[in-house]
């Protein structure tokens, strides 16, 4: 109950931050990373599963605040997971490093979002929320391009799954 309040509280108060990123820069992406998932298997014993994850993602921006929205797969041994995460995220510094043509932008931010699982089987799957942060760093090189590294820690409520984590190295088309 108390993560519900704590994660309404958040998305309200971060609503209200992002709503100018809508006027703003708008992007496209893709994403690919290196995912590690924890996870409890049949007999309650935990496991990590590593694999590549790759994903889409649209979004809006201005100088101090970016939202996206991704969609995200992955797949270990036997199982397929989709990710669907609503993300916020405040630009620490608008630039550490600036010339003509290249930006650094260091980043802090929070997910929210949902996500599903299904066996190769077709035997179990499961859906549930996804909640998390995130940190990392965009860089723009062209006024319509920018790369984007980051490091996502989520939480879930599903029951056999504890936590995910990955780095990931996205690709950002401006509009």
């Amino acid at each position: 109950m108390l993560n519900r309040i704590f994660i309404s509280i958040l998305l309200i108060l971060t609503f209200t931050k992002a709503k100018d990123a809508f006027s703003s820069e708008r992007f496209l992406g893709i994403e690919v990373g290196y995912t590690t998932l924890e996870s409890n298997n049949i007999i309650g014993r935990r496991e990590n599963n590593s694999d590549i994850e790759y994903g889409v993602k649209i979004g809006a921006q201005n100088k101090e605040w970016r939202t996206t929205v991704d969609l995200n797969f992955f797949k270990d041994k036997k199982k397929t997971y989709q990710q669907t995460r609503l993300s916020f995220d405040y630009f620490v510094w608008n630039s550490l490093y600036e010339t003509d043509d290249i930006i650094f932008k260091p980043y802090l931010g929070t997910h929210i979002g949902w996500m599903n699982y299904t066996d190769e089987a077709g035997n179990s799957e499961a859906s549930g929320l996804l909640y998390g942060g995130q940190a990392g760093l965009a860089w723009n090189v062209l006024n319509e391009v920018d790369f984007d590294f980051s490091y996502k820690y989520s939480k879930t409520n599903i029951k056999e799954i504890e936590t995910i984590s990955g780095f990931i190295l996205g690709l950002n088309y401006i509009y």
